[in-house]
């Protein structure tokens, strides 16, 4: 009787929670369509955008994959998208200053800009370090997309005319594009769900934000290669372009996101071929959590495996923003710890020298932080007397020498206890060739490291033949030796 007693609740209970994830299975199902639905109805409804297109349905766009077999296509079946035609991003109720761009360069960088309260404005000095940071030939291989997404009209037409009277010259060279989304893009920002304890302020600011970098990533996903995700309050590292660059073209991984900033999605780096893939998440999850975590989360559906080997080359750029864009937020100085303000090793312009040490390696040689490009020397623990030595080829005029020590990588492993020394050339022969550690001469200590790091200026009156890194005290914590930069007459100066 018990026995019978206990079958039946039992199967009582395994039918009320098939009942239960049935009713699951079909909210979830409900919601992701009425998200969907929400998402096209906002694209189908009549505008004067959509007047003005004349024969563009208004619907969701349909790219067509073909086959060609002679002089006939033939369609083999069509993929639905959620982002807008080519021929709507075309229109100049979208791209409001600059061309739609048509031909494949090597990097796009996407910017969605909003006024922000207290009437602070970063875009402009953003805009203008990217243009400073980059030669005139980096320019012809960069598209910048700046989308000026707030709904109202008054300030997006001030900010379209303050960047096209600062920068008209870069936007007639197809440098700067600046775009607007139309409004019946964006789902209904009114009455978001409650998550996490935001307030509807923050719900719909975050909301919106998903869908103007959803925009974006639409409107930018066939102009180049790769794509940054760029914020508009940042300051860029010098030669920023040719850093990032020289690690994608040499590096041998594969990744899915390229990390060229520490805090939050300050600056991250993406294929560009992903670019359709996530506007169309981002679209469909707007009202879910906040971009940085939506981005973080697309990575880990899509790339399980190398997600959790992201690369993260350096902080290539620095937030400079202290007003957010949303009012309900104090003042942020969240800077990057690890911003690489310094130009030289990446130029390539350090003199010819062969770097030695007599430090056991950890990872890499000595002369990987002297020479071009993103390499370092990870040594194990330093003793007394240790040190790098950096032989010139040629007696050489110096300017300035920076060395630098620690990492994202190896917070700690910095050099506490060192100082940075230099022999000089005795006579007037500017051609003498140096030859190993015996052509090097005395020794002077011409500056001590701090934090890390040293910085010293030469009188350039006296040739240098080595340089030298010397440890004055063990410590028991590794040394990651950054970069060794040396400034010569015809280098540029070191930015402070």
């Amino acid at each position: 009787m018990a026995v019978a007693i206990v079958l039946g609740m039992t199967r009582r209970y395994l039918k009320i929670g098939r009942l239960m994830l049935l009713a699951v299975l079909a909210m979830t199902l409900f919601n992701v369509y009425t998200t969907f639905s929400r998402g096209n109805e906002h694209l189908t409804k009549k505008s004067d955008l959509e007047r003005s297109l004349g024969s563009f349905s208004g619907t969701l766009s349909t790219e067509r994959l073909q086959r060609s077999t002679g002089d006939q296509k033939e369609h083999l079946f069509e993929r639905p998208s959620l982002c807008p035609h080519k021929e709507v991003m075309n229109r100049s109720e979208v791209t409001k200053l600059g061309r739609y761009p048509t031909t494949k360069r090597f990097l796009t960088i996407g910017i969605a800009s909003v006024a922000r309260p207290n009437e602070a404005n970063y875009l402009l000095q953003t805009t203008q370090s990217l243009i400073d940071y980059t030669s005139d030939l980096e320019k012809k291989d960069i598209y910048v997309v700046i989308l000026l997404a707030d709904l109202q009209k008054p300030s997006k037409s001030t900010m379209r005319r303050e960047l096209f009277q600062t920068f008209g010259k870069y936007i007639e060279q197809g440098f700067l594009t600046v775009i607007e989304a139309y409004p019946e893009y964006y789902p209904e920002l009114n009455n978001i769900k409650v998550k996490f304890r935001d307030s509807a302020e923050r719900r719909a600011w975050r909301s919106k934000q998903n869908t103007d970098n959803s925009f974006l990533m639409c409107y930018c996903k066939d102009f180049s290669h790769y794509y940054i995700h760029l914020e508009d309050d940042v300051k860029s590292s010098p030669s920023f372009f040719s850093k990032l660059r020289d690690y994608i073209t040499e590096t041998k991984t594969d990744w899915p996101r390229l990390n060229v900033a520490v805090k939050g999605c300050v600056a991250k780096v993406y294929h560009s071929h992903d670019l359709e893939n996530m506007a169309s998440y981002f679209y469909l999850m707007y009202d879910e959590m906040p971009i940085d975590w939506l981005m973080d989360r697309w990575i880990a559906f899509k790339y399980p495996v190398r997600y959790e080997k992201e690369p993260f080359l350096a902080s290539l750029f620095q937030h400079a923003g202290v007003q957010s864009s949303l009012s309900e937020k104090g003042p942020n100085y969240n800077l990057e710890p690890f911003f690489d303000q310094y130009d030289q090793k990446y130029k390539g312009l350090n003199p010819p020298a062969t770097v030695t040490s007599s430090l056991a390696s950890y990872q890499g040689h000595a002369q990987d932080a002297y020479d071009k490009g993103s390499g370092y020397f990870w040594s194990k623990k330093p003793q007394e007397n240790d040190y790098v030595l950096i032989t010139f080829h040629v007696a050489t005029t110096v300017q300035k020498i920076f060395v630098d020590t620690g990492s994202y990588r190896a917070r700690k492993d910095s050099l506490d206890f060192g100082v940075l020394q230099a022999s000089f050339q005795s006579g007037d022969n500017s051609e003498t060739q140096m030859s190993g550690n015996g052509s090097c001469g005395n020794f002077q200590t011409i500056g001590l490291f701090n934090k890390g790091q040293a910085k010293e200026s030469l009188d350039e009156s006296r040739k240098v033949t080595c340089l030298k890194i010397l440890v004055t005290k063990h410590q028991d914590k590794y040394i990651f030796l950054r970069e060794i930069d040396v400034w010569g007459p015809t280098s540029h100066s070191v930015t402070n």
